[in-house]
């Protein structure tokens, strides 16, 4: 038996140890936002209540991983498939959420089942098509092809070949993805598949003649193709045009480290000292120090001291040659330890030294990281000058930080430099690079209050022709910011163009409603997205939204309506979807329908099963804490499984939570839906150092444009444009218009 003194100890201790572990549930002290809100925390602060995150910083590339890996199969770092693509996951387009675009269990394999639609499509080819399709799937082509001999339609015939092909390209083989490429090289995913027909050049150890066949017609797109047709160039004595591809695959391709050993064993003889340089920076640029450490070998002993400086600090930079002291790559780490320190002011003046030919830069998209954040701080300071001149010398290379760093110029030389002059010249070449609905729509509206402030006659026409040209764009922030400048009526949704007739639709189109009808979702649903890339006519697009709608999959829709609105096709009734969400029993002051659906779009794409990797869950993406101490507070009995099992549970539990944060900031919607992102905490920081927006002084636009944590300031747009839909889809007319907290922007 323990001695008293020690038994009271104890029971103390384990009466504090219950006391937190249960307080922050209830309470949310302690508890941050996620990603970066996380890592930038450092104080501790206490929120009015818990919040509901979602792991911003997860969500934004989960539909991209989700979606591209599944139209592509390739993992998201290493390229967008095709244009769509590259439009569909711009980072400011970023939040729309999927943990996973993932059917019931068995979606990806298995046995395919006649289905009442497909047997009215196929007629007497059900059969051989539900056993051809089955046995594709499984890897199994000799068996599919068999059964593929038995159909008449060779529609049907291909889609089950198509299939096999995504599923299993590498036990296709070269001959059998070439031949189906030349068959129907407009067939969605013809892109991805000739890259997996490259892989399988070098993986068959195929003939030079084979080789250079292949690419009569079009250039190599991955390295393994430059690698196959460098070689087969080489045997034949054509160095330089063999040495162009192997440098070209060297210096701009990412390769696993055994094809790279491969690769200089072949090659190697091609590349020069400055191949070698120019990899071991980009790599470093990326963060693999391995490659770069690598290349800088082949490069020369002062490239190797080079990059050990980089990677050590000041001391081993000093011991540098004279001639490398100002190489780009070291004033890079010195400016990113200079933003991890705090030392903006210093980040910034180095930055003026920093190269702003793209060439030298190397990876501009890399140094345009470091320039927005040392720009947005500089203006935290005051120092508005340099945080200008920082954004403005920018190298971005990608069309999204191109964009980004266009804008930001452009918004500090007019809102705080009052120079609409220099603005204009930003803003105009950001409407050269824009090309999504959310970038041409900024873009735009900014324009025009850009010439809004030139302030002569001339320039209030030009101001209007810039707002009615954004405001085509209904569906989206900025287009709505320019709808209301026009004073027009509040009209989101665009009529959709009409659909082509059953007779005269494409084949894509009757392929995806074929295999939609078997309920092979998994392969209709990389194809409908492929397909919608390739399709130039707007009532083909219309007709295959119309399938997908059919459907009643509000993810599916949501991602197709938004892809087709990047080609140009309006379908807002299909990007928006009015289901995903079952009904529920609100609870007493919850917010309304519209607000819900607004949120559900943005934070799990209507996904019930969506978890993050902090731990948010289902449609609103609540985490336990949140979900917990909203039951609480209404007196719900709370069971966590219900989060995942029961969708109707979360989203009475989301709505009810935003209802208390609409009553927290008195019906502000920036600040609700600022908090349910990125913390109560966090919103509360932004007001004390950029004011509150509700106010008549501050402008709310800006007060969006200063969030410093860039997924918060995507997430508060993408949210608001949602509610606008919405609200005017669903008639909400109870509810109080979003645009009246926007009335004094730009005044």
């Amino acid at each position: 038996m323990l001695p008293k003194r020690v038994s009271i100890r104890l029971n103390l201790l384990a009466t504090a140890t219950a006391l937190a572990l249960v307080i922050p549930a209830f309470t949310g002290f302690g508890t941050v936002g996620d990603g970066e809100a996380r890592r930038d925390h450092v104080a501790r602060w206490v929120p009015h209540m818990p919040f509901s995150l979602g792991a911003w910083r997860t969500r934004v590339g989960n539909l991209e991983e989700a979606v591209r890996g599944f139209v592509t199969g390739e993992p998201p770092h290493t390229e967008a498939a095709h244009p769509v693509q590259a439009s569909l996951f711009a980072p400011e387009d970023g939040a729309t959420p999927l943990a996973n675009y993932a059917p019931p269990e068995g979606w990806l394999r298995g046995t395919t089942s006649a289905a009442p639609d497909a047997v009215k499509l196929l007629g007497d080819d059900s059969e051989a098509f539900y056993l051809a399709l089955t046995a594709y799937k499984n890897a199994d082509f000799a068996a599919g092809d068999a059964a593929s001999a038995n159909l008449h339609a060779g529609l049907s015939d291909a889609a089950a070949h198509w299939a096999g092909l995504k599923l299993h390209p590498r036990e296709a083989g070269f001959k059998r993805l070439s031949a189906f490429l030349e068959q129907h090289p407009d067939w969605p995913a013809a892109e991805w598949l000739r890259k997996r027909a490259e892989e399988s050049l070098v993986g068959e150890r195929q003939p030079d003649k084979v080789v250079q066949a292949w690419f009569e017609d079009a250039p190599p797109a991955t390295p393994y193709g430059k690698y196959a047709l460098a070689k087969a160039l080489a045997r034949e004595g054509d160095f330089d045009t063999a040495a162009f591809y192997a440098r070209d695959a060297w210096r701009e391709d990412d390769l696993p480290q055994s094809f790279e050993n491969q690769f200089l064993k072949e090659l190697g003889e091609l590349l020069t000292v400055q191949d070698h340089k120019y990899r071991a920076d980009r790599m470093f640029y990326a963060g693999k120090n391995g490659p770069a450490l690598r290349a800088a070998e082949l490069a020369g002993k002062d490239v190797v001291l080079l990059a050990r400086a980089r990677l050590g600090g000041d001391k081993p930079a000093a011991a540098l040659p004279p001639a490398l002291q100002n190489d780009p790559t070291l004033l890079f780490s010195r400016v990113r330890a200079l933003n991890s320190a705090k030392k903006f002011a210093e980040a910034g003046a180095l930055l003026r030294k920093a190269p702003t030919d793209p060439a030298k830069a190397v990876d501009g998209d890399a140094w345009w990281m470091e320039r927005r954040q040392t720009s947005r701080k500089l203006l935290d300071i005051g120092d508005a000058d340099t945080a200008y001149v920082v954004a403005s010398q920018h190298a971005a290379r990608s069309t999204s930080n191109k964009v980004e760093a266009e804008f930001q110029a452009g918004w500090i030389a007019l809102r705080f430099l009052d120079d609409p002059a220099r603005a204009a010249r930003h803003f105009a070449k950001l409407d050269q690079v824009a090309e999504t609905p959310l970038q041409k729509s900024r873009a735009l509206y900014w324009r025009g209050r850009a010439a809004e402030a030139l302030d002569a006659p001339e320039d209030d026409i030009r101001a209007r022709d810039f707002y009615r040209r954004a405001a085509a764009h209904s569906t989206t922030f900025y287009g709505q910011l320019a709808s209301a400048k026009l004073g027009a009526e509040d009209r989101p949704l665009r009529p959709a163009p009409a659909t082509a007739k059953a007779e005269e639709r494409h084949e894509a189109v009757r392929v995806v409603e074929l295999l939609l009808a078997t309920g092979d979702k998994e392969v209709a649903a990389p194809l409908a997205l492929d397909a919608a890339k390739n399709m130039t006519e707007a009532k083909q697009v219309a007709a295959l939204g119309q399938v997908i709608a059919s459907q009643r999959d509000a993810k599916l829709s949501l991602v197709f309506g938004k892809s087709a609105s990047y080609r140009g096709v309006p379908l807002d009734d299909v990007a928006f979807p009015s289901y995903g969400i079952p009904d529920f029993e609100a609870l007493p002051n919850s917010a309304s329908r519209s607000v819900v659906y607004a949120i559900a779009r943005q934070e799990s794409a209507f996904d019930p099963k969506a978890v993050s990797s902090a731990g948010a869950m289902g449609l609103m993406q609540m985490i336990a804490s949140t979900a917990r101490h909203t039951a609480y507070q209404h007196g719900v009995a709370f069971d966590l499984s219900r989060m995942l099992s029961e969708p109707s549970f979360n989203a009475k539990l989301g709505a009810a939570h935003l209802g208390i944060l609409l009553g927290e900031y008195r019906g502000a919607y920036l600040l609700t839906f600022a908090a349910y992102n990125a913390g109560g905490g966090r919103v509360k920081q932004w007001m004390d150092a950029y004011g509150d927006p509700r106010k008549a002084s501050v402008d709310p636009i800006d007060w969006v444009e200063r969030i410093p944590i860039a997924e918060t300031r995507n997430y508060v747009q993408r949210v608001m444009e949602n509610f606008v839909v919405y609200r005017a889809k669903f008639g909400d007319t109870e509810t109080r218009a979003p645009q009246v907290e926007m009335a004094h922007a730009g005044l």
